[in-house]
């Protein structure tokens, strides 16, 4: 998805539904939610409690806005989280990935289980193929680079797709790499084919 010149860029943020304020990573993922307001992006999430909650505190008390995609299979689950400002609810769970997929200029992917790896495979796999628009893919935490690295064999991930992805180990330089790719991305799009880069 092209930023409109009429709103800033959109970054999704991807993670886990149940860590607690007990948890570092819940307040990584607060401080991520701030870093992204400050820096003018809006912030979008799943919409419900755990590190999506966590984020959208972040985003709100620091002046952000908040997106939150919720889906009717969840409902059971509990209201959207309260520092969503804008909620855009969806049927299915494959129109709620289609949103988050598709909608955003930007991920970062926080700590979290199976349905945080689904969102980062599939905008890592749409990324890579072209299926949508370029887009900064950053993974928050050291806890990524051994994953990563576990996975970098022909037989899993193989070494020509792992240039989508970088791992960032705290919020404040998630931020910042998502910033710098989403320029990097910009710039791609104003580069005159056949002039000097």
């Amino acid at each position: 998805m092209s930023p409109s010149p009429l709103r800033p860029p959109v970054i999704a943020v991807f993670g886990s539904s149940t860590v607690t304020e007990r948890d570092p990573a819940w307040h990584a993922a607060r401080t991520l939610g701030a870093e992204l307001a400050t820096r003018g992006f809006v912030t979008m999430t799943g919409g419900y409690d755990g590190a999506m909650a966590a984020t959208s505190r972040g985003a709100r008390e620091a002046g952000g806005h908040v997106i939150g995609v919720t889906v009717e299979m969840f409902e059971r689950r509990g209201p959207v989280n309260r520092w969503v400002s804008e909620r855009v609810h969806t049927p299915d769970l494959f129109e709620r990935l289609r949103h988050l997929t598709h909608e955003a200029d930007g991920y970062v992917v926080a700590t979290g289980s199976i349905g945080t790896l689904t969102e980062l495979f599939l905008v890592w796999t749409m990324v890579a193929v072209a299926g949508r628009e370029p887009a900064p893919i950053v993974l928050m935490g050291e806890h990524w680079r051994p994953w990563l690295e576990l996975h970098r064999t022909p037989e899993f991930i193989p070494e020509r797709l792992h240039p989508f992805v970088e791992v960032a180990d705290t919020p404040a330089q998630a931020a910042i790499a998502v910033e710098r790719g989403l320029a990097r991305v910009r710039e791609s799009r104003t580069t005159v084919p056949g002039s000097p880069a």
